[in-house]
């Protein structure tokens, strides 16, 4: 009887270090599965589509969306810049409000006045960790004279703060060539 008792408790105990064993390796495989979740998540998803889509704004004001998009995420080369605009069924005076509200909202402070690129019906600049965002509201463009014309068109170009020399020259490109 003593043999087959030391036996048994032997076996119990590697029973529970196996069970702890088991145990360990769960937990470290579901943490890793989390970790590579995020850490994929904040590598694939660009942050200039991200700091666009997180300006809340009403319907009304975002009737439609065209996003454009040129350089690298990681401004190899070419920093990423993305231009979105978005189509307004409201005023000029009334978009730039909720777009304004929106902007300030999301986190984004004013830029300094001499960070600002420029543009036409300008409404600002802003900045954020290492984003630039420029903002304008513009009238939307009629074809017809005789159609009642009313709306507006937002345009945003969200940029890492590296391309703010790139987008002078090109803003200075156009103001030449116009």
């Amino acid at each position: 009887p003593g043999r087959l008792a030391a036996a048994l408790e032997g076996t119990g105990a590697r029973i529970e270090r196996l069970r702890m064993g088991v145990i360990a390796i769960g937990v470290s495989a579901v943490l890793f599965v989390a970790a590579v979740l995020f850490l994929g998540r904040a590598v694939t998803v660009d942050p200039t589509r991200r700091a666009a889509d997180e300006l809340a704004v009403p319907a009304w004001a975002a009737v439609s969306v065209a996003d454009e998009t040129y350089g690298s995420r990681w401004c190899v080369g070419e920093c990423r810049v993305r231009m979105r605009t978005w189509e307004s069924e409201g005023t000029v005076e009334d978009t730039s409000q909720v777009y304004w509200e929106a902007v300030l909202n999301a986190g984004w402070a004013p830029a300094e006045p001499g960070t600002c690129v420029g543009g036409v019906g300008e409404e600002g600049c802003y900045v954020r960790d290492e984003l630039y965002l420029e903002l304008w509201v513009v009238p939307v463009e009629c074809g017809d004279r005789y159609e009642l014309c009313v709306g507006s068109e937002v345009t945003a170009v969200v940029a890492a703060q590296a391309a703010l020399p790139r987008l002078a020259e090109d803003r200075r490109a156009l103001a030449e060539a116009g």
